[in-house]
């Protein structure tokens, strides 16, 4: 599919196209130059107005859109910036795959954990010592940049995630993508539930990345002077799971169902992983539980944000849904309010507990569930039975009668 500009009455792209082409300029061998300020603002503001496809994950959007930009020699026009634009992602994606490796790593201790783990066609591999001496070039250059984070303490989990890409770009896109879907699913089982006396302003998740990631050739040497950094990096306890057998072999179990998990389902619970772990790496809690919140939306009524069926579609998962029913109540009404008011409460953390345990338990209900549901829309149609034996039971009888019916 080709990029488009997004369906909004709202959006007027020719208003910034007008507003570059004031201050450029083309000089007699068809380049363009421009001149002034006003291309911060312009570049961030076109981009948004641009619906991408699948395929232009792995493309830097704002490279994108500055290489089509500088490519257009003619009259600047939405018609124009469109074709030029699926020129330059036609070039990209052409451009031939080549592996590179990511290197990050993780708060947790890698003993009794897999050495090496396949996501998504990517390799995650655990070190129980420093990287190799191939990739020394990553020492110097990031002592040479002076970034802005405290480095990533000694204890921490080496990591290399070896990945095929197009670009650097789209290498550390998928390296990142493979780590949080690993660390999504460990955190569902180490994170604490509920915490008594804590800090407010610590993350929830307890492994987290380090604070620095590279990206190398397979020979070591750097594939890009580009560094990625975690701008809110706290350090954390390095995580030893004190039964590490069962802690293995459920992040195994939930590997391979997330891998069994139809299109686009597996894609939705892939999101809702992703979602929920950045969510809980915040220092604020307040954005956390709102990014949590989106956690869930995404996965209860997606594409309608219907905090009706959030509510019933969550406690369902319970026992006592009444219980669970208020509970949800009172976190909407806690949402809302962030949300619309602006309140902060103090009381965030404990919010962002709450919400984690229905995630929990909606997450942990479609893993186990991979084999029977079809589609994410499906397995919300089930939530939406009544939870009522006798009401069940007639419900069947009912359907039982209409097949044979039809039949």
């Amino acid at each position: 599919m080709p990029i488009t500009w997004k369906k909004s009455k709202n959006l007027k792209p020719a208003v910034i196209l007008d507003s570059i082409a004031a201050i450029r300029s083309v000089n007699p061998g068809g380049a363009p130059s421009f001149s002034g300020f006003g291309l911060e603002d312009d570049l961030p503001a076109l981009q948004s107005m641009l619906d991408f496809p699948v395929v232009a994950n792995e493309v830097q959007r704002s490279t994108l859109v500055w290489k089509a930009l500088a490519s257009i020699s003619g009259e600047l026009t939405p018609k124009t910036f469109l074709a030029a634009i699926n020129d330059t992602l036609s070039q990209q994606i052409a451009t031939r795959e080549a592996q590179f490796h990511i290197l990050t790593a993780l708060s947790i201790a890698p003993q009794g954990l897999p050495a090496q783990t396949r996501i998504d066609g990517s390799t995650l591999k655990l070190l129980n010592k420093p990287y190799p001496r191939k990739y020394a070039a990553r020492v110097s250059a990031v002592a040479a940049r002076r970034l802005p984070v405290e480095s990533t303490p000694d204890d921490y989990c080496r990591v290399i995630v070896t990945v095929t890409a197009k670009s650097y770009f789209g290498a550390m896109t998928k390296a990142l993508r493979t780590l949080d879907i690993q660390r999504a699913i460990w955190c569902l089982m180490c994170n604490s539930q509920m915490e008594i006396i804590g800090q407010e302003w610590n993350p929830i998740n307890v492994i987290r990345l380090g604070s620095i990631h590279t990206v190398h050739n397979p020979d070591g040497s750097l594939a890009s002077q580009e560094f990625w950094f975690e701008p809110n990096f706290k350090r954390a306890l390095i995580f030893r799971h004190d039964r590490v057998d069962m802690f293995r072999k459920n992040s195994t179990f939930a590997l391979r169902a997330l891998s069994r998990c139809p299109c686009p389902y597996k894609s939705a619970l892939t999101d809702a992983l992703l979602r929920y772990v950045r969510a809980l790496d915040e220092r604020d809690q307040n954005t956390a539980f709102i990014r949590l919140w989106g956690a869930i939306e995404a996965l209860t009524s997606p594409g309608f944000a219907n905090y009706d069926q959030i509510v019933r579609r969550c406690s369902f998962l319970f026992r006592d849904r009444q219980y669970h029913q208020q509970i949800l109540e009172h976190l909407r009404e806690y949402r809302n309010q962030s949300i619309h008011a602006g309140d902060q409460s103090d009381k965030a953390k404990t919010h962002c507990f709450q919400l984690q345990l229905y995630f929990y338990h909606l997450i942990w209900f479609h893993l186990e569930n991979v084999g029977f549901f079809t589609s994410l829309e499906e397995a919300n149609a089930f939530l939406d039975l009544a939870p009522s034996k006798t009401t069940l039971l007639r419900s069947r009888q009912l359907v039982q009668k209409a097949i044979r019916f039809v039949s």
